[in-house]
């Protein structure tokens, strides 16, 4: 079968691999289309520790079934499916105590640049949803960086009707937007880049510009915000927005910043503007699920998110494109 290789800084190569055999508790998945997420970009471009090369990228992915071991009870037809990467066990320590995103015995699925994964029953079993027929299957490609965002806007505690900055208008910060908007509340998204912003407007976003001008007018202004939602990794922002967070509101540092990040804060709007600073990384299970619903419950929305579809023979010009700021959501087509 073709496999997209990743083999180190700026290489990505198709070759000819074995195509998995699969176990008695695993299924075999014909891929369908498999979105380009910013860590495949990340890695791409600089490296990254979890991924050392030869490996295979790739995890927002769609497909369909086409073998089952014996231990899988689900019947799955010829339909298109979305499929986790992985979900939680249940079971262990992190598990138990309600983060199953931070779950320490995941069932994974391995890299989707190709045309066949093994995926675990388990993943089969209770995260393979169905795409309806009027769900174009590269929009559900968005379900798992969907699920992420909305594990974020969990974890911020954001209600409906509440007012809220997202900060970077990426595709992270897009499918951000376009979940809060979704939950009816007052949606800001906020970027340097002019281009970015017209895109976020005719996602039905109202934006804010953050060049340097604009920005210190933004400073001066009385806007206040429920939460503000951090989704690039600019440290110096947190301490500057602090001030903007409504008393007892909420600060996320959704954007991954690197290890040896230091921040430098403010802690008078912790201690006395009771501002939680919290984190968030990954979904789960749930999140999944709530993900999907969203997208099959408004798909023209979410289908605007998609710039363009290549082939997979084509991947390394997918990446190219992925990293062009005019581009939102890169997909990549396997299956034909």
């Amino acid at each position: 079968m073709k496999a997209a290789i990743y083999k180190g800084i700026g290489k990505i190569e198709i070759e000819d691999i074995d195509t998995p055999t699969i176990q008695v508790n695993e299924g075999l998945v014909k891929i369908g289309m498999v979105g380009v997420c910013g860590t495949d970009i990340k890695t791409f471009n600089k490296g990254h520790h979890m991924f050392k090369p030869p490996c295979i990228l790739g995890h927002e992915f769609t497909g369909r079934i086409v073998e089952r071991g014996a231990s899988v009870d689900r019947d799955f037809g010829d339909s298109r499916y979305v499929i986790a990467p992985y979900i939680e066990c249940g079971k262990c320590e992190m598990c138990q105590k309600g983060v199953p995103e931070l779950c320490s015995k995941k069932f994974w699925v391995e890299g989707a640049f190709t045309e066949y994964v093994k995926v675990p029953s388990e993943i089969l079993e209770r995260a393979t949803l169905k795409i309806p027929d009027d769900v174009p299957e590269s929009t559900a490609t968005l379900t798992e960086p969907l699920a992420c965002a909305i594990h974020g806007i969990d974890k911020a505690r954001i209600k409906p009707e509440d007012r809220v900055l997202v900060v970077g208008s990426g595709p992270m910060g897009l499918l951000l937007g376009n979940a809060l908007k979704n939950m009816r509340c007052e949606t800001y998204i906020s970027d340097v880049d002019k281009n970015r912003l017209s895109m976020a407007a005719n996602c039905g976003l109202k934006t804010i510009d953050f060049s340097d001008s604009s920005f210190e007018s933004f400073k001066k202004s009385q806007s206040r915000f429920d939460s503000i939602i951090l989704a690039n990794d600019k440290k110096e922002l947190v301490n500057q927005l602090l001030p903007f967070v409504c008393p007892g509101g909420t600060f996320e540092l959704f954007g991954g910043m690197s290890r040896d990040t230091i921040l430098e804060i403010d802690p008078y709007f912790i201690h006395y503007k009771e501002v939680d600073l919290v984190g968030t990384f990954g979904f789960s299970e749930k999140d999944f699920k709530k993900a999907f619903g969203f997208i099959t419950s408004d798909p023209d929305s979410f289908s605007r998110l998609i710039s363009r579809v290549w082939d997979l023979e084509n991947i390394d010009e997918a990446f190219k494109d992925a990293i062009d700021k005019t581009k939102i959501k890169i997909v990549v087509k396997v299956s034909h």
